[in-house]
């Protein structure tokens, strides 16, 4: 019987010097009739002009990546800012590094009144309307579309009854859109029918903007009664006051940063503000002033979100929300930072040509058409028992039409790329990774210092090593709960256990494909697979997601989470429930509610993607 091919990979990863700063370093401004557009160098503290067109409403703006610039490695060139004027039923856009070039990319079409703006992962540029009725518009592709190509034609793909304002995505690609007239916000899952379904219906004022904070909680400026912004929870309930609003002060547009900064446009009697907020307290931390009324905002897409490292039980967790990084095994000292930040999908087909591997961006649902990029620049030790191995984990949220997930490392200068031998399956609401193996480091340092990012490989015809197989479903005492054929979850099916207990998680790969490849040997036992798991709602059903650090019981591969093919031509990872790593370090009984656990497969994929599609299932901890 053929082998499956597992590829071994070292890379070598350099140290790298750049610093970050809070929040994001750049915040475009518009600022409505007065026709405006402002700048504001949030490091420096200083307001300079960037667009000033006499006669024109600029109000909703966002950023997104220019995937036809060509050149440099990184973010800082391959970025333009979409500006709407729903009076003159117009959108243009601009390259802030050439600001004096106006782009119209619309103009008096069926769209009425377009208000801005959010990014899909497939480089869709999606409008609301002030218009009631008119809902959310759709301009394909509008990322992959030059400068100076002339007008796009949009498709109008939601309707909402009232004028819609403000857009936020959720992290699983639906739209949250502003609903100003019946005081709503409505979610809009893009792709479906042309229907939304009420988010947040109560405690809403002519509400305007919106943002999203990176773990899923909400932001929403009202404008009625007495001017506030207010928090919600990931499922839109349990509101608090996050800001207040005195005078003539009346908050517009609200963007949100990579590491949780709010930032909020502020319409004042005789000028305006912009208000920077950390969102996990609520706290202002700086108020910028503009000379016009602020409407609209942009933020520039050179930032980053860090956080420190520390280890608990040899497991690092450092979950952004958005996306996620675990570093396991850890044998020793470990500390400093990861942090994440914003390339472009053209700055990443520079990477990927760098690495020679035939594959395309793999663009974050929730970042606006951004991919995001892990940085070890400053992490010290978290090594394996070798001294020289880092092993971690990705996680970001992926579209179903990224099906062969795999990982890409460069240097820190982006001068040196190799793609890992790890492929990723991604699902659900929130796709959980696995290894990248042995990144070695120069100069003896023995710590791991690189940008890594996910890409989607591309099959290549002939490939060695493969073979068909069929994976023969999760075996006793864990059911089936989800049909890959209908793409749908059946939780009535999930099995359930005592928390505490030790859960034995089995499945077989049959050799070949058809019906009969799971009920006659040989079965396919060469494989590599990991087991990911998290916890996507509570006892009561609340939906929410919690990573879970795993250790293994008994029988199951000493290279935990891995599974081991025992005796019986299966694979077996006995998950110990009594001993979940929890997000903040923790080792304790998993708590109660629904789990759903991963099959990730780290072999070579084969030709025919069948056993390396979506394999998993539900269970349920009482």
């Amino acid at each position: 019987m053929r082998k499956l091919r597992w590829i071994s990979l070292a890379v070598l990863c350099l140290c790298c010097t750049t610093m970050w700063a809070q929040g994001a370093p750049q915040v475009f401004v518009s600022t409505g009739t007065a026709g405006t557009i402002y700048a504001v160098d949030t490091i420096k503290n200083t307001v300079s002009l960037l667009v000033s067109t006499p006669g024109a409403d600029y109000e909703g703006m966002v950023v997104a990546p220019d995937n036809t610039a060509q050149g440099a490695n990184d973010s800082s060139t391959h970025y333009l800012v979409y500006v709407c004027d729903p009076i003159h039923n117009s959108i243009v856009r601009f390259n802030p590094g050439n600001p004096g070039t106006l782009d119209t990319i619309y103009s008096g079409g069926a769209l009425q009144g377009p208000q801005c703006g959010r990014i899909t992962s497939t480089g869709d540029l999606v409008v609301s309307s002030t218009a009631a009725g008119s809902g959310l518009w759709l301009f394909s592709g509008v990322t992959n579309v030059a400068m100076g190509s002339g007008l796009q034609t949009p498709t109008q793909v939601v309707g909402v009854s009232g004028s819609s304002e403000g857009l936020a995505q959720k992290n699983i690609g639906d739209i949250l859109v502003v609903d100003n007239t019946n005081n709503q916000v409505r979610r809009a899952p893009l792709g479906s029918a042309l229907s939304t379904t009420a988010f947040i219906s109560s405690g809403l004022s002519q509400p305007f903007g919106i943002a999203r904070r990176g773990d899923g909680f909400v932001y929403v400026s009202n404008q009625g009664g007495k001017p506030n912004v207010l928090q919600f929870n990931a499922q839109g309930s349990s509101p608090s006051t996050c800001q207040s609003f005195n005078g003539k002060d009346v908050p517009k547009f609200l963007q949100m940063s990579l590491d949780n900064t709010l930032y909020v446009a502020v319409s004042g009697g005789t000028g305006g503000s912009v208000r920077a907020v950390n969102a996990a307290n609520c706290s202002l931390q700086t108020s910028y002033p503009v000379p016009f009324p602020a409407v609209g905002l942009a933020l520039a897409p050179n930032m980053t979100a860090t956080q420190n490292v520390t280890a608990s039980n040899g497991t690092s967790l450092i979950n952004f929300g958005f996306a996620a990084f675990e570093m396991n095994q850890i044998v020793g000292a470990c500390s400093g930072t990861i942090s994440v930040g914003l390339y472009s999908p053209a700055a990443i087909n520079t990477l990927i040509g760098l690495s020679a591997s035939p594959a395309t961006p793999a663009v974050n649902l929730g970042l606006d058409g951004f991919e995001a990029v892990f940085s070890t620049a400053k992490v010290s030790g978290c090594l394996a028992k070798d001294n020289v191995t880092n092993n971690f984990q990705m996680s970001h949220f992926l579209s179903v039409n990224v099906t062969n997930p795999q990982i890409v490392v460069c240097d820190d200068a982006n001068t040196s790329c190799a793609p890992g031998n790890v492929n990723l399956i991604q699902i659900g609401m929130f796709p959980i990774g696995g290894y990248l193996p042995q990144d070695l480091s120069s100069s003896g340092s023995k710590s791991l210092r690189c940008n890594i990012f996910m890409v989607n490989a591309q099959q290549q015809s002939g490939a060695p090593g493969q073979e068909p197989g069929t994976f023969c479903g999760f075996q006793s005492p864990v059911n089936d709960t989800f049909s890959p054929a209908l793409g749908t979850w059946n939780p009535a099916l999930a099995s359930s256990f005592s928390a505490g207990k030790s859960i034995p998680v089995k499945f077989k790969l049959g050799t070949g494909l058809g019906a009969d490849a799971c009920h006659n040997a040989p079965f396919i036992t060469d494989a590599v697979a990991l087991l990911s798991v998290a916890k996507v709602s509570d006892t009561n059903g609340v939906p929410g997601f919690l990573p879970i650090g795993l250790i293994s019981n008994g029988s199951s591969g000493l290279a935990q989470p891995l599974f081991k093919a025992d005796n019986n031509q299966q694979y077996l990872f006995n998950w110990d429930t009594s001993s979940c790593i929890m997000p903040s370090g923790v080792t304790q009984v998993c708590p109660k509610g629904t789990y759903r656990l991963t099959v990730v497969f780290l072999t070579n994929n084969t030709s025919l993607q069948t056993i390396y599609d979506v394999q998993t299932t539900l269970v349920v901890l009482k």
